[in-house]
């Protein structure tokens, strides 16, 4: 039986270690998948003051992790101080593929399970439970992040009342490409469909693309939240499909030909 992707050339722009299930579900559709990361994760250095921080997580209440690299960065440091990983805080993550990182340690772990976003994370019962103990009048939270993130959750958690903290972890870069390798994959692998999983991997390609792929806002690309959606309309993009979620079973599934 043939698959809508038959054929199709799809780039995944996520960032190195982070496309290889969702490249092989693809495939496994008929589609055929370029990798192309658009986006650089670099640790930040381990200061004096993240320290501190990692070894105060017990003072919190709420520890929310934004995204897999803040959680496998942050999990891994907090192993390094603690010789059991602390149990009596709630664990949050933005979505299930973060959540299972979490999992991976042994963490119960709370997330929104269909949409991947701030808000959905803010309605959650286990953080509207926290607010309303009434056993403690203060509840802390902290945030692991990539530096220069959204302020969207910790402004609405602060305007509950939560006292809330950073704990920054890495920053995203641009990828370094020669213009003649990005010159010979738009020759030899010319997308059909683009999916992005960030902002910022679309910047990035607009960067790097604009002046040697002149029709490159036709693209039909595949965006995983509504906010990435009006990024993508304002940069100019003609064709824009939301997915129902950013994980690697709802990009597949919510797949459709970009030809079609």
């Amino acid at each position: 039986m043939s698959s809508s992707l038959d054929n199709i050339t799809l780039w995944i722009t996520r960032p190195v270690g982070q496309a290889r299930n969702l490249a092989k579900l693809l495939e496994e559709q008929g589609a055929k998948v370029v990798h192309l990361p658009l986006m650089q994760i670099e640790t930040l250095p381990q200061d004096k003051k993240l320290k501190k921080k990692i070894k105060k997580i017990n003072d919190y209440d709420m520890a929310f992790f934004i995204s897999t690299n803040a959680a496998q960065i942050g999990m891994e440091l907090i192993e390094t101080y603690f010789p059991s990983l602390p149990k009596e805080i709630q664990y949050f993550a933005a979505g299930p593929t973060t959540a299972r990182v979490l999992q991976g340690f042994g963490l119960e772990v709370a997330y929104p399970e269909k949409a991947m976003s701030t808000e959905a994370l803010l309605i959650l019962p286990e953080i509207r439970k926290i607010l309303q103990d009434k056993n403690k009048k203060k509840k802390r939270a902290v945030i692991f992040r990539g530096s220069g993130g959204r302020e969207l959750l910790a402004n609405a958690l602060r305007s509950k009342g939560v006292d809330v903290d950073y704990i920054e972890l890495y920053k995203r870069v641009l990828p370094e490409y020669k213009e003649s390798n990005l010159k010979d994959i738009l020759k030899n692998k010319k997308p059909d469909g683009i999916i992005f999983s960030s902002a910022e991997a679309i910047y990035n390609f607009t960067v790097l693309f604009e002046n040697i792929f002149s029709e490159y806002k036709e693209i039909p690309i595949f965006v995983s939240s509504a906010r990435l959606k009006e990024v993508s309309k304002k940069i100019g993009f003609k064709s824009i499909s939301l997915l129902q979620a950013a994980d690697d079973n709802s990009i597949a599934a919510g797949m459709k030909n970009p030809n079609g």
